[in-house]
């Protein structure tokens, strides 16, 4: 085996000795320790050293003949002294120490390889408040001459004996106080709307704070007060019972010594009984005859009329009686079973106690939260102005009452309807919605769910109603729920959601508060967390307006810096409001004409670009050695990745498509493929896919594209099998319209009521965003070859397809050249329909590809086509 040859030029070859990042954390280093000589110099200042190093010679300093210098007491020698005299008595005396600090900072971000940018605001906060405090202590130690020179400096006597002499004691004063204020408001929030607001809303929780323990204290003596008349009731009842017991004894006496005597007992002097509750007992065979005994006929009365008959002659009659009613029952046993039944569950439902739970409204924002929020994540890019929560409409004022008529006449029909079948139940909790009321029964511990279960329809016709659904068990809890809708439904308004503390204190990337749950709380996800949605519903279910919601949610939240739509409207009046944000928040195909892609036929080129823009942010990350979007843009932020490379800040994209039907009724199996590799690969990059259908059939919500969905949203749909073709389980048949749905994550069923926003009020908040300076351009995603221009490949003639002359013709006749006409008359698919095209281009049957419009055709007629072919096959 050869040698490898050592070449001179290889010897020479060799890497740097130090890398440009460790030459950069020297010198930090270095910064550092220059700012810690500065700080140790100020700190063991003295006034005398200055004194003695200016009367010395330098010569003689190293010659080592002055013994003066080691008078000096500085910490860091005759270099220190003169460090802190600079420092100390020309500048801003001890409190000049800020210079070291910020040389420190300064010298720790190198060392880190951060941003230096990050540190001109706290770095001037810093000075200013250095020369304002020494100014301050300059005006007054002028002012009460309490020699306090050294905590302020010549610098700092200058600054206040101008302002002395320009304003006077009283107008320095109060400008040295207006600075100080400013100061801390600055060091508290960089806008100081946002202190004022924090400081109004810490006085108003202060005072919230008072009136809550006012009115503990309240509850408090009304506790007590209610507590002390309890114990008092309690003693006079008790008392009451005391005496009620000493006439039964003197009775008691009395009756026994009448038996004794001989004689009947006096009725009169009897002492109070207690009563006892009502009993029904009806007479049976099966029973002993002393279980039914006869009535005591005596009467207290001495009158003739009411005298006791004999004893014999009484028992003769009432045996006589019974026989007779004995005759009139035995001939209908089953009708005295049923009504021996009905007597003996009469008040059943009334004995069993309901316990309504409403579900507290979430906390309100403050009067500026939102605006605050909005500002703390407003990017200099573009001056940029977050939409006002008073462009949505206000709720009605009335409230939101609880009919509990409504709730205990439903309990009712639940309790009866289902003991006419046996099933017992043993106790009932309602609660109430916003839409519908979540009945929670606890059955008896023999009793099946599944029986429970069959007798739904049963229960919708008793209770007069439609959307009733039964959901056994309820997860988590050992009871079987009734879902009743509400006979006034509450209807749910997007300003409650978006003015409440969840949302506008969220941290999510892409909050989305889609509505209230039966509990009454703000149900509220984050996007970048689903991370793609599919939706369903029937026409006028309220689908349009969920995903109205989706979107004004992130216009709230998002900047446009860091937040793009794709918007995909096959209906072409769905999201045709929202092309005034084509400055702001749109992205789109470069070529592109209308910023909503309308025409089926760009659809196929925006999801592939989308596909690309997926690609290349990966290649990004891998670059940037980073997993997520979020860890990516926070180096990028610092600093830690070069532009050059490509680098640059990634906003989420969020993929939304009205109505997927459309889509795969004409582009057919080819749109499914970008849709599953989207939903498969895009999370990690910030692209995420709401995709909208009416009919979610399995030819359209096709197993590829739902596996990759795992969050869905039904809302209500025709048949139960839709709603097994949406969430795998039945359901969303059952739902009431009107934005009532259903949320399926990962195995778990929410009902949700779909917050309400207006076309005035999407409206508004358009026009508003609209009217502001945007980007100078859109966001491009990147260009791509178009599925049906395929120029630089083109195929053999030599291999055409079997239907290319039937496709010419086609093509000639109605002079149309394009993939979709192909695919109608012919009845191919897209990939086949879009080769023969190719095909034909390339034999001249019609010219290139030319966007959205159809491909020229540059054969006029059938006779001039037919001579065309022949000229290719020689």
């Amino acid at each position: 085996m050869a040698r490898k040859k050592v070449t001179p030029e290889s010897n020479v070859r060799q890497g740097p000795v130090l890398s440009p990042n460790r030459k950069v954390e020297i010198i930090g280093i270095l910064v550092m320790v220059i700012a810690m000589l500065i700080a140790i110099s100020i700190i063991t200042y003295e006034e005398g050293d200055y004194s003695i190093i200016s009367d010395t010679e330098i010569s003689t300093v190293f010659q080592g003949d002055d013994v003066s210098v080691n008078r000096v007491r500085n910490g860091l020698g005759l270099v220190g002294a003169y460090i802190s005299h600079a420092f100390v008595y020309l500048f801003f005396g001890y409190l000049s120490i800020v210079v070291a600090i910020i040389g420190f900072q300064y010298g720790w971000a190198i060392f880190r390889h951060s941003p230096l940018a990050k540190l001109q605001w706290p770095s001037f906060l810093w000075f200013s408040g250095m020369a304002l405090f020494a100014t301050i202590i300059g005006w007054i130690n002028i002012q009460f001459d309490l020699n306090l020179d050294n905590f302020f400096g010549v610098a700092g006597l200058a600054l206040a004996q101008l302002m002395l002499t320009i304003t006077g004691m009283y107008g320095s004063a109060i400008l040295l106080g207006a600075f100080l204020i400013i100061l801390i408001l600055l060091l508290i929030d960089r806008d100081i709307q946002l202190t004022i607001d924090r400081i109004r809303d810490a006085v108003a929780s202060f005072r919230d704070w008072m009136d809550q323990k006012k009115s503990d204290r309240k509850i408090a003596r009304e506790k007590a007060a209610e507590q002390k008349a309890i114990q008092a009731e309690e003693a006079a009842r008790l008392k009451l019972d005391e005496e009620s017991k000493r006439p039964n004894l003197t009775s008691a006496n009395t009756i026994s010594n009448a038996n004794d005597a001989g004689h009947q007992p006096n009725t009169s002097n009897r002492g109070i009984q207690p009563l006892e509750r009502k009993r029904y007992v009806i007479a049976d065979e099966s029973k002993p005859a002393d279980a039914v005994k006869p009535p005591d006929l005596s009467d207290e009365g001495n009158s003739e009329k009411n005298s006791p008959l004999p004893i014999s002659a009484e028992r003769e009659r009432w045996i006589k009686e019974q026989a007779e009613m004995k005759e009139k029952i035995m001939p209908d046993r089953a009708l005295m079973e049923k009504e021996e039944d009905k007597v003996r569950n009469a008040g059943y439902e009334d004995e069993i106690q309901i316990k309504v739970y409403v579900g507290e409204e979430e906390e309100a924002a403050k009067a500026r939260d939102l605006e605050r929020e909005q500002r703390a994540q407003s990017i200099p890019v573009i001056k940029y102005q977050f939409p006002t929560i008073d462009l949505l409409d206000n709720p009605p004022l009335e409230g939101n009452e609880i009919d509990f008529d409504e709730i205990e006449e439903n309990k009712k029909t639940i309790i009866s309807k289902l003991k006419m079948h046996g099933i017992e139940i043993l106790t009932v909790e309602a609660i109430v919605g916003p839409t519908v009321t979540l009945y929670e029964l606890q059955p008896a511990p023999d009793v099946k769910i599944s029986k429970i279960e069959s007798y739904a329809n049963d229960l919708k016709m008793a209770m007069a109603t439609r959307g009733l659904r039964i959901i056994a068990p309820i997860p988590g809890k050992s009871a079987v729920g009734i879902e009743v809708p509400n006979r006034k439904r509450q209807t749910v308004y997007i300003k409650q959601l978006i003015n409440t503390r969840k949302f506008v204190e969220s941290k999510m990337a892409l909050p989305v508060a889609f509505g209230k749950t039966i509990e009454n709380e703000v149900y509220m996800v984050d996007l970048t967390a689903m991370p793609h949605l599919l939706i369903a519903g029937a026409t006028g279910s309220g689908k349009s307006v969920g995903i109205n919601t989706i979107i004004t949610c992130l216009l709230y939240k998002c900047h446009p810096e860091n937040l793009k739509f794709v918007l995909i409207d096959p209906k072409k009046i769905e999201l045709s409001l929202y092309r005034y944000l084509q400055k702001h928040f749109i992205a789109t195909l470069p070529d592109a004409d209308e910023p909503i892609i309308t025409d089926t036929a760009k659809v196929m080129e925006t999801l592939t670009s989308v596909t690309k823009e997926m690609d290349d942010r990966y290649d990004l990350l891998k670059m940037g050695m980073v997993r997520d979007i979020r860890s990516y843009n926070d180096k990028f932020k610092e600093g830690k990745l070069e532009d050059d490379l490509g680098h640059r800040h990634l906003p989420y994209i969020v993929v939304i498509i009205d109505e997927l039907a459309d889509l795969m009724l004409t582009a057919g199996k080819a749109i499914e493929e970008p849709i599953a590799r989207i939903a498969q690969l895009a999370r990690a990059v910030g692209i995420h896919l709401v995709v909208a259908t009416q009919r979610p059939s399995v030819n359209v919500i096709t197993g590829t594209i739902k596996a990759n969905f795992p969050v869905r949203i039904a809302y209500q749909v025709a048949s139960k099998i839709d709603s097994r073709t949406i969430l795998d389980t039945m359901g969303a048949d059952q739902l009431v319209g009107k934005g009532d749905m259903l949320v399926s994550t990962s195995g778990s069923m929410i009902r949700v009521q779909n917050a309400f926003v207006s076309t005035e009020e999407v409206e508004r908040i358009n026009a508003f965003i609209g009217n502001q300076l945007g980007y100078n351009k859109p966001y491009f995603l990147p260009k791509v070859e178009d599925p049906n221009a395929r120029d630089s490949g083109i195929p053999e003639l030599d291999d055409r397809d079997d239907l290319f002359e039937e496709a010419a013709k086609v093509v000639v006749l109605h002079q149309q050249g394009s993939v979709s006409l192909i695919q109608r008359k012919l009845k191919l698919g897209y990939n086949r329909a879009g080769r023969i095209i190719d095909q034909l281009y390339a034999a001249g049957v019609v010219g290139p590809y030319q966007g959205s419009t159809a491909r020229d055709v540059l054969i006029a007629d059938e006779d001039e086509l037919l001579e065309h072919l022949r000229d290719l096959d020689a």
